[in-house]
C-alpha cells in the first residue's frame, strides 16, 4: 500500500469514529438549556423554539430541556453555568448580550470568567433601541433632552439600565430609570399602564412580543445604539450618527459590540472540542432547518445568524477594550 492510501484510509476511519464519539456521549442524556431570559419575553422565545429543533442535529439526540434563570442582569445564569454546572457539554447557556460588558466594566455581579464562554452561534444581532410610548409626548433624542422620560429596567447591569444612563452622560437627555422589574413582559406591562414610558431592549423584542404596539402606531425609536442603524427600522438613527466628540465615539464598540452576542448560545470550561465542534454544526444546522425557519416566522421572531467564530472574536475584542474608554464608561455609570 502507498502512503497516500494509508492516510485516506486513516482520515475515512477516523471521522466516523469522532462523530460516533459524540453520539454515543450524547445518547440517553439530556442537554439543559439555561435562559436568562423569561419564559414569555423574546430571548426565552428564542431559545424555546432552538431547543425544538436542535435535537435532531446533535449526534445522539439527547433530550433537550429548559431553565430559566433570570436576574442581576442576566449574570445569575452565567454565574450559575460557570461555578456550578457540568462543563462537559450537557448544560449550556442563553445568556443576555451583557455577558461579556458586565465582566469587562468590573460589574460586580459577575462571578465568572468571560474568556472561557465558548461560543456555539448566535440567532440573531440583539441592537439595543430606545423606544417610548408615544402618549409619553417624546418623538426624537432632542425631546428627551427636554422632558423627563421614565425608562423600566430590571436591575443595573443590563442594557436597559446602562444605555438610558450613558445617554444622559452623552447627549444630555433626562431618562430617569425605574428598576425593579422582574423580566421585559413585566416592564412592557408598566409601559401600557403608563407606569414608564420606554426602556431600551433590542428590536426584536418590541417586533415579536408587542406587536400590536407597532400595528396601531403605539410607540416611537429614539435610537439605535449602534455604528449602523438597525435593518428593521431603518428610519432610527443610529447613535455615531449623533455629534459625538472623539471620546464619546471611543465608547460606542463597547456600548454596540455586544449585540452580535444576541441569542446566542454558550459552553463554559473545557468541553471536549469534538462535542463543541458538534454542537457548533447543530446550531447552524438548526438556523437553515426550514421546520426551525417556519417556526419562528410564526412567532415574529428574526433569525439573522451570527457564526460561533465570529462571536468569538467580538468577545476577544471587547475584553481587549483599553482601560481609558472602560474607566470614563464606569464613572458616567457612576460604578466603581
Amino acid at each position: 500500500m502507498t502512503a497516500a492510501r494509508v492516510l485516506a484510509m486513516l482520515f475515512l476511519a477516523a471521522a466516523p469514529a469522532k462523530a460516533d464519539a459524540v453520539a454515543d456521549f450524547y445518547a440517553g442524556k439530556t442537554i439543559t438549556v439555561v435562559s436568562a431570559g423569561e419564559a414569555g419575553g423574546a430571548h426565552g422565545a428564542y431559545a424555546q423554539v432552538m431547543a425544538q429543533h436542535i435535537r435532531r442535529h446533535i449526534p445522539g439526540n439527547p433530550n433537550i430541556i429548559l431553565q430559566y434563570m433570570t436576574g442581576a442582569g442576566g449574570n445569575q445564569a452565567a454565574n450559575f453555568l460557570y461555578n456550578v454546572a457540568p462543563k462537559d457539554g450537557t448544560y449550556l447557556g442563553v445568556p443576555l448580550q451583557d455577558l461579556i460588558f458586565n465582566a469587562r466594566t468590573g460589574n460586580t455581579g459577575v462571578k465568572y470568567d468571560p474568556a472561557k464562554a465558548r461560543y456555539i452561534g448566535g440567532a440573531d444581532t440583539t441592537r439595543t433601541t430606545v423606544t417610548v410610548m408615544k402618549s409619553s409626548g417624546v418623538a426624537t433624542l432632542e425631546d428627551a433632552k427636554h422632558k423627563e422620560v421614565l425608562i423600566g429596567a430590571s436591575g443595573t447591569s443590563g442594557q436597559n439600565y446602562t444605555i438610558p444612563l450613558v445617554l444622559n452622560g452623552l447627549m444630555g437627555t433626562k431618562f430617569k430609570i425605574v428598576t425593579g422589574y422582574p423580566g421585559i413582559n413585566f416592564t412592557h406591562l408598566a409601559m401600557d399602564r403608563g407606569e414608564v414610558h420606554g426602556t431600551a431592549a433590542s428590536w426584536a423584542v418590541i417586533a415579536s412580543t408587542k406587536r400590536e404596539w407597532v400595528e396601531k402606531n403605539l410607540i416611537n425609536n429614539l435610537v439605535t445604539i449602534g455604528t449602523e442603524r438597525d435593518p428593521d427600522i431603518p428610519d432610527v438613527p443610529a447613535l455615531t450618527e449623533f455629534n459625538l466628540s472623539d471620546e464619546d465615539r471611543a465608547l460606542v464598540p463597547l456600548l454596540a459590540g455586544p449585540a452580535a452576542h444576541g441569542r446566542a448560545w454558550v459552553a463554559w470550561g473545557d468541553v471536549p472540542e469534538d462535542r463543541l465542534a458538534a454542537l457548533r454544526e447543530a446550531f447552524a444546522a438548526t438556523l437553515a432547518d426550514p421546520l426551525f425557519l417556519a417556526d419562528a416566522k410564526a412567532r415574529n421572531l428574526v433569525v439573522e445568524p451570527v457564526a460561533a467564530a465570529r462571536q468569538q472574536e467580538l468577545a476577544a475584542q471587547i475584553l481587549a477594550t483599553p482601560d481609558a474608554p472602560v474607566a470614563r464608561l464606569k464613572k458616567i455609570l457612576g460604578w466603581p
